[in-house]
């Protein structure tokens, strides 16, 4: 426990050396808890499409992108929203929370919130967490529990492994129902590396999606990291995209034929790969809309 968390900490630690200490410590106490107070809590629930494990190494892998998300994006929410929501008052819900480090670091900077997290996984943290934080387990496709017109905000992220892509109107129909009128959607989510295949593009489309839900679009903020550069925040993507391909090892090594060493060797090769010419990139999609 104490050498996975030293590793999660160490990888903050020169994201924020490298980026002029835009994660303080604040951030430093939220990463801690949202790994240090986790065990290995699974649900096995067999509906639900997420191919990645919820054991530790994955739970830091997710506090990790948390934050290089936060400097890529340079914050949590869009200038479009924070410039016309007030944070000091909102109800707020994440869906597919994961282990809550988004929420937890939002409702830390606005303790007058209310923030609610929701995922089919029950991996909260326990002991540590702003009093202004609850979470619930539930499957977000079976309908989300709770009323019509509640949230002043919802964020969704980074879910391209969890929904299929028949899912994708269903859950952007169903944050509608929950959004309080003039209410803002969050949505960020990622492409595969290079183009991307028909599911891929069509979490990076979402705005006709949303679009024919009668969201109005107040943004869209891609960001393109290219694996050949040298910097610090390419590295941690660059050790993120490694570290889903390690821990989907069960699943993936079947489809790609390798097992034991020779999947250690495919990871080893395939970080190497990723940064030589042509430079292979990771694009993400950032999406805010209102009711």
């Amino acid at each position: 426990m104490g050498n996975r968390v030293s590793a999660a900490a160490a990888r903050k630690k020169r994201l924020s050396e490298k980026n002029n200490e835009k994660i303080n410590e604040k951030n430093s106490d939220i990463q801690t808890s949202s790994t240090s107070n986790l065990d290995r809590r699974s649900s096995e629930v067999s509906t639900v499409t997420y191919w990645l494990p919820n054991h530790n190494d994955e739970l830091d892998r997710l506090s990790s992108q948390h934050f290089a998300l936060k400097i890529l994006y340079d914050g949590n929410i869009s200038n479009q929203i924070a410039s016309k929501l007030n944070m000091d008052n909102a109800v707020v819900l994440d869906v597919g929370c994961g282990p809550g480090t988004w929420l937890m670091d939002v409702a830390t900077e606005f303790p007058g919130g209310d923030f609610h997290g929701i995922d089919v996984y029950d991996i909260f943290p326990r002991n540590i967490r702003p009093a202004n934080v609850h979470f619930q387990s539930c499957d977000a496709l079976e309908g989300l529990p709770f009323p019509d017109n509640t949230f002043d905000l919802v964020n969704m992220r980074m879910l391209y492994v969890a929904l299929k892509k028949d899912e994708w109107s269903l859950m952007f129909k169903e944050i509608y129902r929950v959004l309080k009128p003039g209410g803002f959607l969050q949505s960020c989510e990622c492409t595969t590396i290079e183009t991307g295949n028909e599911f891929v593009q069509q979490t990076a489309n979402a705005c006709d999606i949303l679009r024919k839900l009668n969201y109005k679009i107040l943004d869209y903020e891609p960001k393109i990291i290219s694996f050949a550069q040298t910097d610090v925040l390419t590295k941690e993507f660059l050790w993120n995209m490694v570290q889903i391909c390690r821990n989907a090892q069960p699943m993936l090594e079947e489809q790609f034929g390798y097992t034991g060493d020779q999947y250690a060797h495919f990871l080893t090769t395939f970080e190497a790969e990723l940064q030589k010419k042509p430079e292979a990139a990771w694009s993400f999609h950032r999406h805010s809309a209102q009711k």
